[in-house]
């Protein structure tokens, strides 16, 4: 019997409280505005923060593996010695509905956002570009290179069932996942853009069409920059809206990826991604922590001052702009501060306290993945 590859990994989660009914019904009532569901969200938010752990217990939860840590895993690994096994395990992580949607990823479990609710067979465009990047990585395995690619090619579906937003002659925005959004979601259309640009380079069958999407929708993402070089989480002036470091740093990763696959792309791009990262450096990175902040506008709070998903997002620009000294500088200071005696923990609130142990999904796997990339470039030393 082969031997596991272990890119499955349960384990617990941020938005534990919020799977099960009880906690979607409190994000539904609270995202409405009714007294209850704010009253009750705080109740949980309280609870989550001084005791993560008996929580869990009291709620049930069970630790889950969730399909992009599988992805960034593969991603991740040097060497995949089992890459059949590999595949296998991305696929497990799959949505089942294959006639609805081809191959994509989603979340895995329900989530209540502003924009409504996603059950856990819902696939995402923020999740699915992922696992495309790792079956272009088992491609290059000949074992499994004939499974990967048609595997691959299955995602075309997926991309063809996002809803169209927004469209114009020059311009292009895509929903989040493939049902009815009120709102455009910017780093949502970035991911779209590079998943595109996969087809582009890799499906023959639908090159054009994937080229002349990916460049749409790059400049409908490029028009929507503010002045200041940021941009809001949703492609509006609407309540609720927020600049973060996380999401704001995937915008400007998937457009650097994008521009490395097609040329017009980045030639577009190019003066967006320079602007982009100046706002990060200037407006979220805190010179006395060597660390990036979470917000530079907010719509909800809470006790948490550091989030290890933002250092790991902005190491990966870092490391894609080959600015390695500094990407190095952030890799020690997120290590001194979220990881102790090699437990890594998720955040960190206004007390000083590691929240989050071992919490895989919520910048975990990524601040590990982006560490493999500076690896890899033979500028970080652990």
């Amino acid at each position: 019997m082969n031997k596991p590859t272990g890119f499955l990994e349960k384990s617990y989660d941020p938005y534990d409280p919020w799977m099960g009914p009880r906690g979607v019904a409190i994000r539904d009532a609270f995202y409405k505005g009714k007294f209850l569901g704010k009253v009750s969200a705080a109740i949980v938010v309280l609870l989550d923060w001084l005791f993560p752990n008996s929580l869990r217990l009291f709620l049930k939860v069970q630790p889950r593996n969730y399909p992009i840590t599988v992805a960034q895993k593969i991603l991740a690994a040097e060497q995949i010695d089992q890459p059949q096994i590999a595949l296998a395990e991305l696929m497990s992580t799959s949505v089942p509905d294959k006639s609805r949607f081809g191959n994509a990823w989603g979340l895995g479990f329900p989530w209540m956002s502003k924009n409504g609710l996603y059950n856990e067979h819902v696939p995402f465009i923020t999740h699915t570009p992922y696992a495309m990047e790792a079956l272009c990585k088992l491609m290059n395995y000949e074992i499994c290179r004939d499974e990967a690619t048609r595997d691959f090619f299955g995602t075309w579906q997926f991309m063809q069932s996002l809803l169209i937003l927004h469209e114009d002659a020059d311009t292009l925005a895509l929903s989040y996942a493939p049902i009815d959004e009120p709102r455009i979601v910017i780093n949502a259309n970035t991911y779209a853009c590079f998943a595109y640009c996969l087809h582009s380079q890799k499906n023959p069958t639908h090159k054009d069409e994937a080229k002349s999407r990916a460049i749409k929708i790059a400049k409908y993402v490029v028009g929507q920059q503010q002045e200041n070089g940021s941009w809001y989480y949703y492609a509006d002036k609407l309540p609720g809206n927020f600049i973060d470091c996380f999401h704001s740093c995937f915008v400007i990763k998937n457009l650097i990826k994008a521009s490395k696959l097609d040329a017009e792309i980045e030639l577009l791009a190019r003066e967006a991604i320079a602007q982009g990262k100046e706002y990060i450096d200037k407006n979220f990175f805190d010179e006395k922590t060597g660390l990036v902040k979470r917000f530079t506008e907010r719509d909800i709070k809470d006790p948490f001052i550091w989030d290890l998903y933002d250092q790991a997002e902005y190491l990966g620009i870092l490391i894609d702009l080959s600015e390695f000294e500094r990407a190095d500088q952030l890799r020690k200071a997120a290590r001194s501060k979220f990881c102790r005696d090699d437990i890594w923990y998720s955040k960190i609130d206004f007390l000083g306290r590691r929240w989050g142990k071992n919490f895989s999904r919520w910048g975990i796997t990524p601040f590990e993945y982006s560490e493999s990339k500076l690896k890899k470039s033979g500028q970080g030393n652990k």
